[in-house]
């Protein structure tokens, strides 16, 4: 199989047919889009949870790991109260390596506002990098769970296309980088994650209602794995309808656009947690809400009643294609292995 998430293709003929809801007491049906698990809490409320997982040779793999599992439960609507991770790390990895986790994932808590519920690490020769496996948990009300997008509504794009991606990149090759970058660069890419959106942030738009109570958003997606590009198209999936959006609109940092363009990647397919696509009927409200949240917001397109979806840049206008390898699950895939095995003290 190709890297990456599974795809669609592979989820609906391998595992759809194998799996079955056979209890109407749970809120979600497994699919290949969904990334979060409820089941319903007193007559009005819900507990949902999501889990997420992220590879890496750096300590703060930790850390994304947490902030996309957080972020897909913001955006089904919930707000995240806690989090648990599992670490599994290779043979070579020396002890300082718990320590550097630990202070990252108490960092990600701080950032999100949750609570470290759980923290076990261990090691595995199944495993050749580090692997951070989090679940995020947290409540909400079930008429508050938001759900997919309809014909006619805009499509805002929350964030910075490709950002997550750059700055694990730039965790990962710092050395590597610095022979291609002056050291003012890297300074500034790295503080680039005060640009990430956080996970309180979008809960919180999902609560705000127009004067006459309705609520302003329909739809929220986190861009995960296969960028922007897999993102609407599991928008565009999961609501049964079609979109045209602009890719002029896609914003990119300078710094993604220089660091992709040294690795020869893909921006708009790479990793994006902390950026969000929301569909409203509210575009200009809630284009007021979010500048006063400190999120950066545009507009992207609009959501179609057929199914065709159109990606225009200029005069030109072409389709969206089925969801790509991740650009940065691709960059892995060229990396050679760490090998720090020769008599090195304090291995775990």
């Amino acid at each position: 199989m190709r890297p990456g998430k599974i795809t669609q293709t592979a989820w609906n003929r391998f595992i759809r047919k194998k799996i079955h809801k056979e209890r109407s007491g749970t809120l979600f049906v497994p699919s290949p889009e969904e990334n979060c698990s409820g089941i319903p809490a007193g007559p009005d409320g819900a507990v949902i949870w999501s889990d997420a997982a992220a590879v890496g040779d750096s300590p703060r793999t930790v850390w994304y790991a947490a902030l996309q599992a957080a972020g897909n439960l913001a955006a089904r609507g919930a707000s995240p109260r806690g989090i648990s991770l599992r670490i599994l790390f290779p043979g070579d990895v020396p002890e300082n390596m718990l320590s550097a986790a630990a202070e990252a994932a108490q960092d990600i808590c701080g950032q999100t506002g949750t609570e470290l519920t759980c923290f076990q690490g261990e090691v595995s020769s199944a495993v050749q990098r580090t692997v951070a496996l989090a679940v995020s948990a947290g409540t909400t009300f079930c008429g508050g769970i938001t759900g997919g997008m309809s014909p006619g509504q805009e499509i805002l794009f929350c964030g910075y296309a490709g950002l997550e991606g750059t700055l694990r990149i730039l965790d990962e090759a710092e050395e590597e980088l610095a022979g291609r970058f002056v050291p003012g660069f890297l300074a500034q890419t790295r503080e680039l994650w005060h640009e990430l959106v956080m996970p309180d942030q979008i809960a919180d738009i999902c609560k705000e209602r127009t004067a006459g109570g309705e609520p302003m958003v329909s739809a929220v997606r986190q861009i995960g794995s296969g960028g922007i590009l897999a993102a609407l198209w599991e928008l565009a999936d999961i609501s049964g309808a079609g979109l045209e959006v602009s890719m002029e609109a896609m914003a990119l940092k300078q710094e993604t656009v220089e660091i992709c363009e040294y690795y020869q990647i893909n921006p708009y397919q790479m990793t994006s947690a902390g950026s969000y696509l929301v569909a409203t009927d509210h575009a200009e409200e809630l284009m007021h809400v979010l500048e006063k949240a400190g999120v950066r917001a545009g507009r992207l397109g609009i959501a179609k009643a057929q199914n065709a979806r159109v990606i225009t840049g200029g005069e030109e206008k072409r389709y969206l294609d089925r969801p790509a390898p991740d650009s940065l699950a691709c960059w892995w895939e060229g990396r050679p292995f760490k090998n720090n095995t020769d008599k090195q003290e304090g291995i775990l």
